[in-house]
């Protein structure tokens, strides 16, 4: 087993992404958030058209494969793993593309990091 070491603590890749924003839903393999609107000049205008103002996102389909894998156990290079085995991508491209994904997601406030756990559960021997 590898040990972790000083320099790991501060390795992005080895955090966990834990999702925050619950209010998303899965149609057909894509991620679909839902936002509700809260600009009252967007909300008149809605009004006025009859017309409820949407502001929903639709993740594309690398971007709803890599939401999905997020499972608050997986650290952020596992599942730049996952993603890059469908991908004619190298190991370091899929991962610059995940945490590019993962840093774009954290800043809207939509998942948090935890740090991995340094050492796995053994309760059976």
């Amino acid at each position: 087993m590898r040990e972790h070491s000083a320099k790991d603590k501060y390795n992005f890749a080895l955090y966990v992404p834990v999702i925050k924003y619950m209010n998303w839903e899965n149609i057909d393999g894509r991620v679909k958030l839902y936002f509700s609107v809260k600009d009252p000049v967007r909300r008149f205008a809605g009004w006025l058209v009859k017309k409820s103002p949407a502001n929903d996102l639709t993740f594309d389909e690398l971007s709803s494969r890599t939401w999905l894998l997020v499972d608050g156990k997986r650290t952020i290079f596992e599942i730049s793993k996952l993603v890059n085995m469908d991908s004619k991508d190298t190991m370091e491209e899929s991962l610059r593309r995940v945490i590019t994904f993962f840093r774009y997601i954290a800043k809207k406030g939509w998942i948090t990091f935890k740090e991995a756990n340094q050492e796995p559960n053994e309760t059976s021997a």
